[in-house]
């Protein structure tokens, strides 16, 4: 929960007509003509009022500070993301497949690189079926020299662009942002994405953001093996069952109190 007081004037007025009501309710005061009580008064609102006003000014600065930082931020991950969204697609048009002499490049290359390495792994896994897990490393590894590599850079690109909208993006935009760089995938890219995931365990991090951001959520209705879907958390192919953040505003003697409220969707 996360609550957010706004309108400090509107505290200050408070505590100064709170003030007056307990000096005068306690002091039975009337209005005087004796300038040494309002001198008296005054030192009693000002005593009391200045440490409140020393504190606001306070979160007023730190507010003020936190928010440029924030922007500056912004900043910073919108020119990194903005680097990376431009170069994905030269990356993808770069990769190759080399196959009984001939060469495909871009989609065209994905579409048989997936259907080679899910073809090897079935036919690894029925000859030995225990070694699932490395059944799969095997047939993914297998095709690296006939790709020469050429999707390294593709893939560092786009692990980059969710790294970055992980760690920098403000959280209530990075599933915006994250939607943006998915919509850029054809079902054949997707489908080699969801491979490289479960390449090595080095790509854990690459993994667990594919789950987090929904991203091969349009292969959710796809005849895809059992097998390897089975290692993906269900919210890689269900945006259904992302956080949902539901806002409430309460507004008390004037000022606002934002609350944000985290829960989890079951979804069946």
């Amino acid at each position: 929960m996360k609550i957010l007081a706004r309108k400090p004037v509107h505290i200050v007025i408070l505590c100064y007509l709170g003030f007056i009501t307990l000096y005068f309710i306690n002091f039975h005061g009337t209005l005087s003509n004796d300038n040494g009580k309002w001198g008296t008064f005054g030192d009693f609102l000002g005593g009391a009022l200045n440490p409140i006003l020393g504190i606001i000014t306070i979160v007023l600065t730190y507010d003020i500070i936190k928010n440029q930082i924030i922007e500056s931020r912004q900043n910073e991950f919108k020119q990194m993301f903005e680097l990376l969204f431009n170069v994905m697609q030269e990356n993808k048009n770069q990769i190759k497949f080399r196959r009984f002499g001939k060469e495909y490049y871009g989609r065209e290359a994905l579409a048989l690189i997936n259907n080679t390495v899910i073809n090897l792994y079935l036919f690894l896994n029925s000859i030995n079926p225990a070694e699932e897990k490395k059944n799969f490393e095997k047939a993914f590894w297998s095709i690296f020299d006939d790709i020469d590599a050429s999707s390294s850079t593709f893939m560092k690109t786009i692990h980059n662009a969710f790294k970055v909208t992980d760690e920098y993006c403000q959280d209530d935009k990075k599933f915006s942002y994250s939607d943006l760089i998915r919509s850029q995938f054809h079902n054949d890219e997707l489908i080699f994405l969801m491979l490289n995931g479960l390449a090595s365990d080095d790509f854990k991090n690459f993994k667990s953001r594919l789950e987090k951001f929904t991203v091969l959520k349009d292969l959710g209705h796809q005849e895809l093996n059992a097998s390897l879907r089975s290692r993906y958390l269900p919210i890689a192919f269900n945006e259904k069952m992302r956080d949902e953040v539901i806002p409430s505003k309460w507004v008390i003697f004037g000022y606002d109190i934002n609350i944000q409220i985290r829960k989890i969707k079951n979804v069946a």
